[in-house]
């Protein structure tokens, strides 16, 4: 009988990478942290400065700083910001 020994180091390594990778693809509304902006009475959002990474190994980045941002102002190929802050820092989360 032939007996295989492999590393438990390896076999942990293999069993987790993939887990790794999958930590590092970080969405647009995961990257938000809501107090970096303060929702105004008329329902814009304000960023005084705000810095989001996200993407595959964080490398898209979106700068924010001294931005209101309104609903439907949303460019073509844009992400709609105000409906993600919306979603995740407004007051019906």
């Amino acid at each position: 009988m032939l007996r295989l020994l492999i590393p438990a180091g390896l076999v942990l390594a293999c069993a987790t990478a993939p887990n790794i990778a999958m930590a590092q693809d970080v969405t647009l509304k995961d990257a938000i942290n809501c107090k970096d902006f303060k929702r105004n009475a008329d329902g814009t959002w304000y960023a005084e400065s705000a810095s989001l990474n996200y993407g595959p190994g964080k490398k898209q980045q979106m700068n924010l700083f001294g931005t209101t941002i309104k609903k439907q102002a949303v460019k073509p190929g844009e992400p709609d910001m105000w409906a993600l802050l919306n979603e995740k820092c407004g007051t019906g989360r």
